[in-house]
């Protein structure tokens, strides 16, 4: 399987215009890297996962994320992240085996990692499965990247409420690419609106969920304020 870089695959035209402006690739660690048997070896106190297929799944991920780098703005991390796929296997109640995928400097969340299935999964206390996979993870930092240049009409703080929004932007158009388990963006007439609920969900705090809502222009704006007041959002 080709880098993502090289071959961005099903990504849409955002995801590739944020990874053309926004990523890099440094050396992936080849050394050391356990081969095939080992990881089949690490994989057996898990009898209820198809070995075959996980070890398959982690080698396409290495090589079509490994050593991808780039700064994202999403409200998980703000700040540079490096993919790194690698079999460590730690044991999730919840998920089963989960492999390294994600390092980072922020202190939350503590790990970031990836599922059997190839979901990606942030661990603290609990762990929760945020994205599907990782190329909807690199679309949600994608979306964040085009909003720093649209104009902000609810600017985003921890504590803010999100009582109402799901309902109000469920008349909106979802978009799928970049939305997950606990994170969510819809668009319509030229303003978009996130939702997100990884930290609340992760530190099982309601006052951790945040609301975005951005304007692509002028036009996009009036329409932002009409979303806003015909739902009681402000």
């Amino acid at each position: 399987m080709q880098h993502i870089l090289n071959a961005p695959g099903r990504l849409t035209d955002r995801g590739r215009r944020f990874l053309a402006t926004r990523a890099r690739t440094v050396p992936f660690p080849a050394q050391d890297n356990p081969d095939d048997t080992e990881v089949i070896a690490r994989l057996a106190p898990f009898p209820e996962v198809d070995a075959t297929m996980t070890l398959a799944r982690l080698r396409q991920a290495q090589d079509r994320y490994g050593g991808l780098v780039y700064p994202t703005s999403a409200w998980s991390f703000q700040e540079e992240i490096r993919f790194q796929p690698w079999p460590y296997y730690a044991e999730s109640v919840d998920h089963g085996p989960l492999a390294e995928f994600i390092d980072h400097e922020v202190a939350h969340p503590y790990s970031v990692m990836l599922r059997s299935d190839g979901a990606v999964v942030y661990r603290f206390a609990i762990d929760v499965a945020v994205f599907a996979d990782a190329d909807a993870l690199i679309e949600a930092d994608a979306l964040y990247w085009e909003c720093e240049s649209w104009i902000p009409v609810v600017e985003p703080k921890v504590g803010q409420s999100a009582a109402g929004v799901r309902e109000a932007a469920s008349q909106l158009s979802l978009i799928r690419e970049g939305s997950g388990n606990t994170e969510w963006w819809w668009e319509s007439d030229g303003f978009r609106v996130h939702l997100w609920r990884s930290f609340s969900e992760l530190f099982q705090q309601e006052r951790q969920a945040k609301r975005g809502l951005w304007a692509r222009d002028e036009a996009g704006l009036r329409a932002a304020h009409r979303f806003l007041s015909g739902n009681n959002l402000r």
